[in-house]
């Protein structure tokens, strides 16, 4: 097994301001909708998981970067109404490591919104019990990476998944990572993750969810 988790910093930045309400064509374009396994399984793997408090309390790597976005994280009103109108139970199952700089910016404004719900909730599992499911969804450049964000609906079925960064941000890596260098690809990544506050991240697992609701 290799031990590389997706390269996590390989990509990433974006410039352009950002809608609040992600077009569902555009988070689709990237997520798979269902990973070829049953419900069993992954309701298993989900509840081997850690809650995200445990997560954090044990997360040694960038753990101020943690503790602040989490102590940070607030939900925009439009993100807190539609997450209040999601029918049904969904489950997130993240795939993380606590040295990941794109799961520190991404998982605590998740945090958030499954605390703001009723209907939500949340587990970490690490990549050596679900390196599967990253390799299943592979970045748009085919890697796996973390965190890979799996959304599940009440019967554990996977519905459509988070794949390591916003689309805006992961296209924008994919047209401009070689033109920079690695200082100053992270110092304009975690300036575009300050801007955007974890409104993209949570704007596109509600499309996500809202997508899979039946007609």
């Amino acid at each position: 097994m290799r031990t590389v988790f997706g390269g996590c910093l390989l990509f990433g930045l974006a410039f352009i301001a950002s809608a609040l309400v992600v077009p569902a064509q555009v988070v689709h374009a990237q997520v798979q909708e269902a990973d070829g396994h049953n419900g069993q399984i992954l309701e298993s793997l989900y509840e081997s998981g850690q809650a995200y408090g445990d997560f954090l309390d044990a997360a040694s790597a960038r753990r101020a970067m943690w503790i602040r976005n989490t102590q940070n994280a607030q939900l925009d009103p439009d993100a807190v109404k539609r997450a209040a109108d999601v029918a049904g139970r969904y489950h997130l199952l993240a795939v993380a490591v606590d040295g990941c700089s794109d799961s520190a910016n991404t998982l605590p404004y998740l945090a958030r919104l499954v605390g703001e719900s009723a209907t939500l909730d949340m587990r970490i599992v690490h990549p050596d019990s679900a390196r599967w499911i990253m390799e299943e969804n592979p970045t748009p450049d085919g890697r796996a990476a973390t965190p890979t964000v799996l959304i599940l609906d009440s019967s554990f079925r996977a519905v459509g998944a988070f794949i390591e960064r916003p689309a805006e941000l992961q296209q924008w890596a994919l047209e401009n990572r070689s033109a920079l260098s690695s200082g100053d690809f992270l110092r304009e990544k975690f300036a575009w993750y300050d801007r955007d506050a974890g409104r993209q991240t949570v704007a596109e697992v509600l499309t996500i969810i809202e997508a899979s609701r039946p007609d």
